[in-house]
């Protein structure tokens, strides 16, 4: 079915790359365009054939389930700030145009635009982090991984990671099964949100009732004791890790370096996106920290960047400097992630392993 959607695929590509690229937006009657179209098709699809074999039922409820998640995701990451609102948008609109039925590689039931997520990122990280190697100095590498391990291995640190993706992965895995979905990859971005969100909003009490709840399904889950679990366990604990040493510790100071730059809080101007956040701690003192995921933001900025009312906010706060995040544009990594999925059938990994 891909003759049906791919002229659609490659305009909604070009044009929201182009304007992403010189504009910096991704305007919203391109995605409603994309949407409009995926409709139409797919309602001729469906309907169609069933003059001769009856409407596909299973087809017909994945393209819901599939849209569903890429709409929950694409806002969700736009919450965290992983992208723009545009980018969210954008994302939503090619997995509505990817038909189900190109996903040959990698296949996942109910939710196969996951497995177009993972490419998108995929290329996108490889890419950025090949630049932020080319980019950086070697002393300033040597610095960040030496770093990261220093924060892998914090006892403390290490041992509340554990406890809670425990607890959390417990949770996710029990309602992904009421929707009869069984996938480990998305069990483990599902538990890296909502560990990132959980730590966000609840207090230092929670890790008790944390410890309570890993105690309890020590007891009653068996499946914990397989080789099986530790393994992907011990994946999610990396990943996240990783993920968290990029976001907020030694990783992210070499980002920072690389990916923004330190101007006059008296030359800020609406859309910058700020690379250091502003919270007030207990005594209402006003300081910079570098992360958004742990404080509790003082302008509640979101990605599409700074207002002018935040922006005097800041002066107001008597701070003289702060860094502003240079704006990559995202579009293209996700236009490209759409067609190495289209090339690959499905799971780029899977599809490159094939040939090793």
């Amino acid at each position: 079915m891909i003759e049906y959607f791919l002229p659609a695929i490659i305009a909604l590509g070009l044009i929201t790359s182009y304007e992403d690229i010189k504009y910096g937006k991704i305007r919203n009657k391109w995605i409603i365009l994309a949407l409009v179209y995926t409709i139409i098709v797919n309602v001729f699809i469906i309907f169609y054939p069933s003059f001769n074999i009856g409407i596909n039922t299973h087809y017909t409820v994945e393209l819901f389930t599939n849209l569903l998640f890429s709409v929950i995701f694409g806002f969700g990451a736009w919450y965290f700030k992983l992208w723009t609102a545009g980018d969210g948008k954008l994302f939503i609109a090619f997995s509505a145009l990817v038909p189900l039925t190109i996903y040959e590689f990698g296949y996942i039931e109910w939710t196969p635009s996951f497995t177009l997520l993972m490419n998108i990122f995929i290329f996108a990280l490889a890419i950025m982090l090949f630049y932020l190697l080319y980019k950086s100095k070697l002393k300033d590498i040597k610095e960040a991984s030496f770093g990261f391990f220093k924060d892998f291995f914090n006892i403390k640190k290490l041992f509340t990671t554990i406890v809670y993706l425990f607890t959390i992965y417990w949770f996710i895995e029990i309602l992904l099964s009421l929707f009869k979905i069984s996938n480990y990859f998305l069990v483990i971005l599902t538990t890296i949100l909502a560990y990132n969100y959980i730590k966000k909003k609840t207090k230092k009490g929670f890790i008790f009732f944390a410890i309570a709840i890993s105690l309890l399904r020590l007891v009653i889950d068996k499946s914990v004791y397989s080789t099986n679990f530790l393994v992907i366990f011990l994946i999610l604990i990396i990943l996240w890790e990783i993920i968290d040493s990029f976001l907020n510790f030694s990783i992210s100071k070499l980002i920072s370096n690389v990916f923004s730059r330190e101007v006059e809080v008296n030359k800020l101007k609406p859309g910058m996106v700020l690379s250091e956040f502003i919270q007030k701690d207990e005594n209402k003192h006003i300081k910079k920290v570098k992360s958004a995921f742990y404080a509790d933001n003082f302008l509640d900025e979101e990605s599409e960047g700074l207002t002018q009312k935040q922006i005097e906010k800041i002066r107001a706060a008597d701070i003289k400097k702060i860094r502003v995040s240079q704006m990559i544009s995202f579009a293209p990594f996700i236009f490209l992630g759409v067609i190495l999925t289209l090339i690959a059938k499905g799971n780029i990994i899977i599809f490159v392993l094939k040939f090793i």
